[in-house]
């Protein structure tokens, strides 16, 4: 069985890092709006097309998810939020959220790695120096 090549790797680890921390998101948000009216949630949409210069899709908004859930479909919010059918793709991949998560996400993960990298040379500097320790004191024990 081939084995998966390192780019391969990396690009599963970021993907699983994003979605992780979307759903997180997602979850925040619902604890933190769960009481809000519908027309709450329908000003918030409304606020997020205006920053986005179009209409959203569930998944490019944070909280999305739970809007959808309040509403019997996505074409009823857009429809009660007097705003038009998104023009976009209905692609993850290309939603402004989703890419700058994955650019978070690859700069977490080069930090945990960095972090991860100096404490494996200071076990290896400690290491050396118990090595050099006990060198020493069989040298004096023999002298």
């Amino acid at each position: 069985m081939p084995y998966p090549k390192r780019h391969e790797i990396y690009e599963a680890v970021i993907r699983r890092m994003v979605m992780e921390s979307l759903q997180a998101q997602e979850q925040q948000f619902a604890q933190e709006h769960e009481n809000d009216t519908e027309d709450q949630l329908l000003a918030y949409v409304r606020d997020c097309a205006g920053k986005l210069g179009h209409s959203p899709w569930p998944r490019e908004i944070v909280g999305g998810e739970m809007i959808l859930s309040r509403f019997d479909s996505w074409d009823q919010v857009l429809r009660m939020a007097d705003l038009r059918q998104p023009a976009t793709a209905n692609k993850t991949s290309v939603f402004a959220r989703y890419i700058h998560e994955v650019e978070h996400q690859k700069m977490v993960y080069r930090q945990k790695k960095a972090i991860k990298k100096q404490k494996a040379q200071q076990r290896l500097r400690e290491q050396e120096e118990k090595k050099q320790k006990r060198e020493k004191e069989k040298k004096s024990q023999i002298q």
